[in-house]
């Protein structure tokens, strides 16, 4: 038995935990991106009929939402990336493979997300302003 051929097995099994992992968090991130624009959007319906009150804790919520999904959109993009350092350093099939891979669909879907996301967390007013 070659012992390189187990030790790509474990580092795939890493891969493929931190990859099915990540999945979560990036669809919290979507979710909460999702929900940023529809209070967005409502916010901005709500201000031109003269909102009162509310304004300041939509404008809470909606920030809220935002760093969620920044938070969620970065944890799972993390470990994404981590997954597939792993392989591209404990295997020999390279960094480089490691990252043209299979997987660089989710890649790109997932370093959009974040970066979507912190555009909406620098877009939305801070509470206290």
């Amino acid at each position: 038995m070659n012992p390189a051929t187990g030790t790509n097995a474990l580092f795939g099994v890493v891969q493929t935990a931190l990859t099915i992992g990540c999945l979560i968090p990036l669809l919290l991130g979507l979710v909460a991106l999702v929900l940023f624009l529809r209070t967005r959007a409502t916010n901005s319906a709500a201000s031109d009929g003269g909102g009162g009150g509310e304004g300041a804790a939509a404008r809470q919520r909606a920030h809220d939402l935002a760093r969620v999904a920044l938070l969620g959109s970065a944890f799972g993009t993390a470990l994404l990336l981590v997954g597939q350092l792993v392989v591209g350093l404990g295997t020999s099939i390279g960094l480089v493979n490691a990252f043209a891979g299979p997987l660089v669909p989710l890649n790109i879907g997932a370093l959009t997300l974040t970066v979507v996301s912190a555009v909406a967390l620098a877009a939305s007013p801070a509470p206290g302003r």
